[in-house]
């Protein structure tokens, strides 16, 4: 398969992917072929669609209204421009519509290649507000998690820890209406959340090298031995009476973490990302606008395995952070 292309710390998962995928796809692609057919088909054999096209098209005719003399090659131009973007605009809903479709069948079925107690949800998987609150990453309380029937969630359990995966819009508002309302958006991305059997009493956080990075209030700043760590990561852990925040930040980052959580990083191609520890908690929040768990354009052939290399490792990069790093140790710190 793409050995090449992923962190070491996944490879173990590929070649019973490949498998599996495979097995997936005899039974049921042509089922998945069927789909994107239909999809296709609504593109230039739906009278909904064709009814778009002329309306666009046709829109490209009207004068404007200071318009002393009518152009006519200048509004067959613009009808044809118009037309362009509504055939865009058709392709685009069929194609949202096909990944909705394929995913609820596709999905659950890849991640079970992991384990069969992962589930797949497209909707109702957010991480509750108040584990955001509780991480202490975000400067306003959260109000409201957005997860929509665009945005992908999964979990369940994997070598005995519970996690969670979602794309979500976290926001915050004043709570008032009209022209007083103010809101804004705290968070747009990926959030993770695991639940550690290891337990920590002082909160760590770890921050994406930046100049805006201010030390929270209550918290001081680690520094660590490795100058590469300490060139791509800020880490902060709660002041306490002693040395012991500092300690268990030092316990908590060794070498197997690291590697791991920029492996999250280079699986999802972002460039900020921050993490919060507190007590059995652990919550990554990586920062992106992009769709995340994309799956093949609707003019693509579902079947074709290479064309889920970014998939893949996406899915295989947060399993691989819980099995390579052992998070279901009871080793207390």
């Amino acid at each position: 398969m793409y050995k090449n292309d992923v962190p070491k710390c996944m490879n173990k998962y590929l070649e019973s992917f490949a498998a599996e995928f495979n097995k997936m796809m005899q039974k049921d692609g042509n089922e998945f072929r069927s789909v994107q057919c239909e999809q296709r088909e609504i593109i230039y054999a739906c009278r909904f669609s064709w009814t778009v096209y002329l309306v666009a098209f046709a829109l490209g005719f009207i004068p404007g209204k200071n318009e002393a003399v009518y152009d006519v090659t200048f509004h067959f131009y613009a009808g044809v421009f118009l037309l362009v973007l509504a055939i865009i605009f058709i392709i685009s809903c069929c194609n949202i519509e096909y990944k909705k479709i394929v995913k609820k069948k596709l999905f659950p079925k890849l991640l079970s290649v992991f384990s069969k107690d992962i589930k797949y949800c497209s909707k109702g998987g957010a991480i509750s507000a108040s584990i955001f609150d509780k991480s202490k990453l975000l400067k306003k309380e959260v109000h409201y998690v957005d997860t929509d029937d665009t945005k992908d969630a999964f979990g369940g359990e994997y070598n005995g820890v519970y996690f969670r995966a979602c794309e979500a819009e976290v926001s915050w508002n004043n709570g008032k209406t009209g022209k007083q309302r103010e809101e804004s958006t705290l968070f747009k991305g990926l959030a993770l959340y695991f639940v550690l059997e290891k337990n920590i009493d002082a909160n760590v956080h770890i921050y994406s090298k930046s100049i805006f990075n201010k030390t929270p209030k209550g918290y001081e700043k680690v520094e660590f031995e490795s100058e590469k760590f300490n060139n791509k990561y800020d880490v902060y852990a709660q002041s306490t009476d002693n040395t012991e925040g500092q300690i268990e930040a030092r316990y908590l980052l060794n070498v197997a973490f690291l590697e791991r959580l920029m492996s999250l990083q280079t699986a999802f191609r972002v460039r900020k990302m921050r993490c919060a520890v507190f007590g059995n908690n652990m919550i990554i929040l990586l920062y992106t606008t992009k769709d995340l768990f994309e799956i093949n354009h609707l003019f693509r052939d579902v079947r074709v395995l290479g064309q889920y290399k970014h998939l893949f490792s996406e899915f295989a990069s947060v399993l691989s952070f819980i099995d390579v790093l052992n998070l279901a140790s009871k080793t207390k710190l």
